[in-house]
């Protein structure tokens, strides 16, 4: 007699842990959605791998996985997960034209990784003749974002804090929040530490649950990026969208941004500060979450991705008994 198996297929989701937070994030991001399209996720770091097997591994930011866990150890352990799962997707959410993008690129080809994918807002073109092969993937909403988005509605609610700014200190970003004070309001929340790693606990930093308070009370979280290049940070928009206010991603004078680049309306060149933020804020909002109610989900796109790897639903295991 034939019997039909229950397992699902598996993912092994390797994130850094213990270093910064926003990878583990991501992980667990994806572990409730891959379990909404009937997968197993398992999260693990590189310390936790030791016989772990599945059908994908999804590693992400395989630079600080490996940093996080020890260097040669922590390769060698990913290595050998290599050669126990079918599939291994290398995933990261950085600017393309980054140093630390490049090292990731170099160290999933190393790891045998079949596919870097981009989880971001956009698809960056210069990684499209990398190996191993570039793949964008929009980094839309779980389930429970979702609900979180629904259960917002349309209401700004009581928001004190005019604009809030966090992220390590630069010089351009100084200058900025001087700016800002000067020339917008000066009832801003400001953040702006030296560069080191943000750990979930037991980090002198802002954590995320910090970070999303501030952002609850903001009307508007502003931001420039720490080199000059052009992204659109995927974590920065969303985290905006789910505390319920908007975003504004400062851009050098005179730039005009990808054709693919969503969320044009709230890109604001630096001279043009002052103009920006007289808009109404609440009508603000509210094109920022209809924008966003457009997009496709973060499952849409996973699912898509899972049949391009060959990895697309799969009827459960026969076995004889």
């Amino acid at each position: 007699m034939i019997q039909q198996s229950s397992r699902f297929p598996t993912a092994v989701i390797v994130v850094p842990g213990g270093l910064n937070y926003f990878y583990d994030l991501v992980g667990r991001r994806l572990a409730e959605t891959l379990r909404g399209l009937g997968w197993e996720p398992r999260l693990r770091t590189a310390r936790e791998l030791d016989g772990e097997e599945g059908d994908l591994a999804i590693l992400c930011n395989v630079s600080e996985v490996v940093l996080a866990g020890g260097g040669a150890a922590a390769e060698a352990a990913v290595r050998a997960l290599r050669g126990r799962v079918d599939r291994v997707a290398s995933l990261g959410i950085d600017c393309v034209a980054t140093p630390w993008y490049a090292r990731l690129v170099e160290l999933s080809g190393r790891l045998g990784a079949d596919v870097v994918v981009d989880l971001g807002l956009f698809p960056q073109d210069a990684a499209a003749d990398q190996s191993p092969r570039y793949r964008f993937l929009f980094s839309g909403l779980t389930p429970d974002e979702l609900r979180t988005l629904d259960r917002l509605g349309d209401d700004l609610g009581e928001r004190p804090i005019p604009w809030a700014f966090v992220g390590h200190l630069t010089e351009a970003r100084a200058g900025l929040v001087d700016d800002l004070v000067r020339q917008v309001h000066p009832g801003g929340f400001v953040y702006m530490p030296n560069l080191a790693p943000y750990v979930e606990e037991d980090s002198p930093h802002l954590n995320q649950r910090q970070f999303e308070g501030v952002l609850s009370r903001s009307v508007y979280q502003v931001w420039c990026s720490h080199h000059e290049h052009f992204y659109l940070e995927p974590e920065r928009f969303r985290t905006s969208l789910l505390t319920g206010g908007a975003p504004l991603k400062v851009v050098r004078p005179g730039f005009e941004p990808p054709a693919a680049a969503p969320f044009a309306e709230f890109l604001v060149r630096w001279d043009e500060l002052r103009r920006a933020t007289t808009l109404d804020p609440a009508a603000a909002v509210a094109l920022y979450r209809r924008r966003w109610r457009a997009m496709p989900t973060l499952g849409d796109g996973l699912a898509e991705l899972l049949a391009e790897l060959d990895l697309g639903a799969r009827p459960p295991l026969a076995r004889a008994g």
